[in-house]
């Protein structure tokens, strides 16, 4: 299970003692539109990361056949991007349609006629992605709604590109109603805000969750993670159980119109809390204020009592010392 070593660079989703689910939407200025992160964990990301797709394909990998413009569109931004922000980690070198990729932490070298997928072995969006640790997907916004057309899904959180594919925004979030306490519809705002996110200005978020001794948790393998959430106990959860955290970037394609949805999920075992007190006392404070539809639509429900009794003791512990 890769955890995040370095707390410096975790992102701690909690800013209050008690659980709310909201429209936590900001928007980037332009200075921090490259969502690139390069990490001490990059290589253990990247193997990883290509060892389930080549494992799973069909169940991590999805597309539609018309998507191959905007493919491109995505595959030229994130090397445009890469090179960017790390010249020293990434070069291109582009002589008309031939291009050539240089990932340099890899000692990996691609040449392509760009435009043309018959040049390299997966298509555009997969064959880019598996360079970067991220997780994406394409939404393309039609009928006042966003489409899931493309998706490269490793790290998933109850989610399936094999399943989801076609989707609209609310119905791949419809299995639970997403009412705040007050009463509003949060995905439907959610899907209003998104509409406004223009080329040039992308919107971010963060999103958290509870896995069981798991990298993620997709539809297709219920049937093995599934009973694996029973080996939880308030003695084990400091090991088994992290903290994901997806840090969500929000990003209009100025050619296709299309929304990239870029994640970036980090974990942290609960046990590695009790390095930060202040960290420990508000995750604790949120898992004991969640609501049992979340915790059920989290995938959690089921190790959740044991991970708060885990953590209720690890702050008693903390507070005595």
């Amino acid at each position: 299970m890769f955890k995040s070593t370095n707390l410096d660079q975790f992102t701690f989703p909690f800013k209050a003692k008690t659980y709310r689910y909201s429209n936590d939407l900001v928007e980037l200025g332009v200075e921090n539109v490259n969502f690139m992160k390069i990490t001490p964990e990059y290589e253990v990301q990247i193997r990883k990361k290509r060892e389930m797709l080549d494992a799973e394909p069909n169940v991590r990998y999805q597309s539609f056949p018309h998507t191959m413009e905007m493919q491109w569109e995505f595959l030229e931004m994130i090397i445009d991007m890469a090179v960017e922000k790390y010249p020293e980690h990434f070069k291109v070198e582009k002589k008309g349609d031939q291009w050539t990729f240089y990932n340099l932490i890899l000692g990996e070298e691609e040449n392509f006629i760009f435009g043309d997928e018959t040049s390299i072995p997966y298509e555009p969006y997969d064959f880019i992605g598996r360079h970067f640790h991220n997780d994406f997907m394409l939404m393309v916004h039609r009928d006042d709604n966003f489409h899931l057309e493309v998706a490269q899904i490793s790290f998933a959180a109850l989610f399936s590109p094999n399943w989801n594919l076609g989707m609209t925004f609310n119905e791949i979030h419809a299995p639970v109603p997403f009412v705040s306490r007050d009463g509003v519809d949060l995905v439907d705002r959610i899907r209003k805000f998104l509409l406004t996110v223009e080329p040039g200005k992308p919107r971010t978020r963060v999103n958290w969750n509870l896995m069981a001794d798991r990298w993620d948790v997709n539809y297709e393998t219920m049937d093995i993670w599934g009973p694996e959430r029973d080996k939880v106990t308030k003695e084990n959860a400091g090991k088994l159980v992290h903290l994901r955290v997806e840090e969500q970037w929000f990003i209009r394609m100025p050619r296709s119109n299309a929304i990239l949805f870029v994640l970036d999920t980090q974990f942290l075992p609960l046990e590695d809390l009790q390095k930060r007190p202040e960290w420990l006392e508000l995750t604790y404070s949120n898992l004991s204020d969640i609501p049992d539809y979340m915790a059920e639509y989290k995938g959690m429900a089921p190790f959740l009592p044991q991970s708060v009794e885990y953590l209720k003791n690890l702050v008693e512990h903390v507070q005595v010392k």
